[in-house]
């Protein structure tokens, strides 16, 4: 089974009020290796806002193997079905919980972490003690890590 990443937000109309009840679809895209060669792999995951607008996923964290090639598109839509944002190209390092907004700055960098072992990750995080509890497996000397109070 995966490793999962708690991804959130929330969602907001163009004036900035949240947006109750509306949708946020997430679409995994792209490929894996396996011991029977590589495989298309997609998924898709969906999350109804709460009053406040409010909404979270557990994605899967597509960071943990070699040349990883796999990327979430966020979708939001509000209540009568309008597509409010798209977050394309958007890649998961850790299994660190982060925000929306958080990830879209650090996905470009992070995907291209994973293609080349020698650049640095950037994870943002609520206080270092959460960094420091990811298994070993999942931290790496090259990683820069954002304390972030939320």
């Amino acid at each position: 089974m995966p490793n999962k990443a708690i991804v959130g937000g929330v969602l907001t109309d163009a004036t900035l009020a949240p947006i109750a009840g509306g949708k946020i679809v997430a679409t995994l895209n792209g490929s894996d290796v396996f011991d029977d060669g590589v495989r298309v792999v997609t998924q898709k995951v969906e999350a109804t806002t709460d009053a406040q607008g409010a909404w979270s996923l557990a994605l899967i964290v597509n960071a943990e193997g070699d040349g990883a090639a796999t990327t979430w598109t966020i979708e939001g839509f509000d209540r009568y079905v309008a597509r409010v944002f798209e977050a394309k190209s958007l890649f998961i390092a850790s299994t660190l919980p982060i925000a929306l907004g958080d990830l879209e700055k650090t996905s470009a960098q992070n995907l291209k972490a994973a293609k080349e072992g020698n650049t640095a990750r950037l994870l943002v995080v609520p206080d270092h003690a959460l960094y420091q509890a990811l298994p070993a497996a999942q931290r790496r000397s090259s990683d820069i890590v954002l304390v972030k109070a939320a």
